[in-house]
């Protein structure tokens, strides 16, 4: 699941909740579901944002070398 997928689906589980017309069963399953996609999204987050450091830590050295 693409991350923005995983952000419609949590987005639509909130939605459901907030109507307030689940079932009290249904409510907690869709709870259960939104808290795993959040866990999964940020890990997902957390995987972007250590690549990107990685780059940005990468080009730095570059430019350096190149200013030098």
């Amino acid at each position: 699941m693409s991350f923005e997928d995983g952000v419609k689906e949590l987005e639509a589980i909130i939605q459901k909740l907030e109507s307030g017309d689940l079932k009290f069963d249904e409510a907690a399953t869709m709870f259960e579901r939104g808290a795993q996609l959040c866990k999964e999204l940020n890990e997902k987050f957390e995987n972007v944002k250590g690549k990107v450091t990685v780059i940005r830590e990468s080009l730095g050295s570059l430019i350096e070398e190149n200013m030098e």
